[in-house]
């Protein structure tokens, strides 16, 4: 009986000869394949628009909208953003929603079009009204910004609110911040904390931040070490160097719940390795106060968390939540 390791040895000769019995080389083989998929792609993409063509010749505004990305992204025919523009009009103009955001975003960074802030942002107010997620952010950033519409406090609140009870974190950080400056809507510490909340819940490490700077400080919520501790904690561990230095003073015994040396030398040192400012001099005021060993162990575990931190970034599996490190 043939082992697996033979029906593959024997699998690969039968690839690898050609039809008139000569050996091929593995390159010859692999670039064959490539350039069979490639050319099965190519098809696809040319049966694809031409069943898309047939479709937006009967007014479907689905398709302009997909022939016109095809156009906008060059798959299976040249870059040409003039047409896909020219297909996002005439699909927004039919009701299209995702037109409308996608015509906007061209008309605001003049693409295909004349750069017309203004013309970005009447299609951006028409998306958002429709429920555009995406819309209402950049129609918020609009009003905010002043860029094609008169600034509007009110008004980018607004939006930024409908983003968010949509479920977007920027948009639940832009609320806590807005209610907390008093910005666009009335000044509410306690709803600000509520959108920090929402915002840290959803993993933002700068949210996690706000959240024990209020209980630490007890703005918008009752004084409370121990949640300003919790807090701290899960920024710092999310690459936060503000959530970091702050953990360390807060162990280092002026403010916090306990004292302990060691875990505040420890976050005092892996702010300190990010520069953070008055680390390096924190660092040092706890550091009088220890004993040698002491401050050798929580040195060695400050590197091993950079060290965690490090494999953790380069292996591409770090925090990309907003506001972290």
């Amino acid at each position: 009986m043939r082992t697996v390791a033979a029906a593959i040895a024997a699998s690969f000769v039968l690839v690898t000869v050609g039809c008139g019995g000569t050996p091929r080389s593995g390159l010859e083989v692999q670039t064959d394949a490539r350039f069979g998929k490639q050319r099965a792609i190519e098809e696809a993409l040319k049966v694809q628009r031409e069943a898309l063509v047939q479709r937006a010749e009967r007014g479907d505004p689905e398709a302009m909208r997909l022939l016109a990305e095809m156009y906008a992204t060059g798959q299976g025919v040249d870059v040409d953003h003039r047409a896909a523009a020219s297909l996002y009009t005439t699909s927004a103009e039919l009701g299209d929603i995702e037109s409308s955001y996608r015509l906007a975003l061209l008309y605001d960074y003049g693409v295909g079009v004349p750069a017309e802030p203004a013309k970005s942002v009447e299609l951006l107010q028409r998306a958002a009204e429709g429920g555009h997620l995406k819309a209402q952010q950049h129609l918020a950033r609009m009003y905010d910004e002043g860029r094609g519409v008169a600034t509007n406090a009110s008004e980018a609140s607004r939006w930024y609110l409908a983003a968010a009870k949509q479920g977007d974190v920027e948009a639940m950080s832009a609320m806590a911040s807005r209610y907390g400056a008093g910005l666009g809507v009335a000044h509410d510490p306690a709803e600000a904390v509520r959108w920090h909340r929402k915002a840290a819940d959803h993993g933002s490490v700068m949210d996690q931040y706000q959240l024990g700077f209020a209980y630490e400080q007890g703005i918008g919520a009752p004084r409370d070490a121990y949640e300003a501790e919790r807090w701290y904690r899960l920024a710092a561990e999310g690459g936060l160097s503000d959530a970091q230095y702050a953990l360390g003073v807060l162990h280092s015994g002026v403010k916090g719940p306990r004292r302990d040396a060691i875990e505040a030398y420890k976050w005092l040192y892996i702010a300190s390795e990010s520069s953070y400012p008055g680390s390096r001099r924190a660092l040092l005021e706890v550091e009088r106060n220890m004993g040698v060993r002491d401050v050798e162990d929580a040195r060695a575990l400050a590197r091993d968390w950079l060290d965690r931190r490090n494999k953790t970034l380069s292996s591409g599996s770090g925090s990309d939540t907003p506001g972290s490190n």
